[in-house]
């Protein structure tokens, strides 16, 4: 990868820990022989991380040891075998992201030079991509045992394998909002430190409502369990089934005390307000 095109994919990135076409034999694909016959796989991995540290302490532990990135990518494709590309690129990218908390982002390319098909071709491959990211998603119950409906939300937020840390705020006791629910609500704010996309990760928090019995019968009634993803990144995005940031924060104590707990000095992408900022206003009315 040459210096123009490190800097188109990686935009303002300072550095990047790469590994091009590292050769492992593994038995993987769709057709029977191809799961007992080994076969060649070229594996490139760019892992974009502050290399700054690094080159100002000399220090091999302020990096990446590309070392250790090519004995992982190895012990990966040494287990059982599997049908796709995608799975093997997909996997090792969240592997790697687990493994080196210093990459941002892992880019991983699979190359499958001698695959079983007709025509003259260099190689077949994919190339898959996980970024670490950190979201703030807003807890809430009015109904049942409420402290015990967040305790269980958080439980099956950290046990999922693409969720690499949670962090909860104090909890609260807030009145009802929105003019239909009527019992009070526990609420607090949960930091996530994600390897999800905005839309697996609303798709896994939906999941953990419905495991918790929550129905949505009604608008702004009481509910179970409630989990709304704040931010997500600076991600921004108005279109489909997920607003980012989510809409109407500003007016709500109930999600900004929390927060504010977690993220004060966090910039609304939008408003350019931090998060400590809109606290202060809507304590102060204005």
């Amino acid at each position: 990868m040459n210096p123009s095109e490190f800097a188109k994919r990686n935009g303002g990135c300072n550095g990047c820990v790469f590994v091009e076409n590292y050769e492992v034999t593994a038995c993987h694909g769709v057709n029977p022989e191809e799961k007992i016959d080994a076969q060649r796989f070229l594996i490139s991995a760019w892992l974009d991380c502050d290399v700054t540290r690094a080159a100002e302490t000399d220090d091999i532990d302020q990096t990446i040891s590309y070392s250790a990135v090519c004995k992982r990518i190895k012990a990966f494709f040494l287990q059982e075998s599997r049908n796709l590309l995608e799975y093997l690129a997909t996997g090792t990218a969240r592997m790697l992201a687990k493994e080196f908390p210093l990459a941002e982002r892992v880019t991983v390319t699979v190359r499958k030079p001698d695959a079983p098909m007709k025509g003259v071709f260099d190689a077949v491959g994919v190339t898959a991509a996980v970024r670490r990211s950190v979201a703030y998603v807003a807890l809430g119950s009015s109904m049942g045992d409420r402290a015990a409906y967040l305790d269980r939300a958080l439980e099956l937020l950290s046990a999922d394998e693409l969720v690499l840390s949670v962090r909860e705020s104090t909890r609260i006791v807030t009145p009802p909002y929105g003019g239909v629910a009527q019992g009070e609500f526990l609420n607090s704010v949960a930091e996530v430190v994600t390897l999800h996309t905005p839309e697996s990760l609303l798709a896994l928090l939906q999941e953990i409502e419905r495991s918790c019995g929550r129905e949505r019968l009604k608008r702004w009634d009481d509910r179970t369990l409630d989990l709304d993803i704040l931010f997500f990144g600076e991600e921004v995005r108005g279109s489909g089934r997920l607003t980012l940031p989510h809409p109407d924060m500003e007016n709500r104590l109930f999600v900004l005390q929390p927060l504010a707990e977690l993220a004060p000095a966090f910039i609304h992408p939008l408003t350019g307000r931090r998060v400590s900022e809109m606290l202060r206003a809507l304590k102060d009315g204005r």
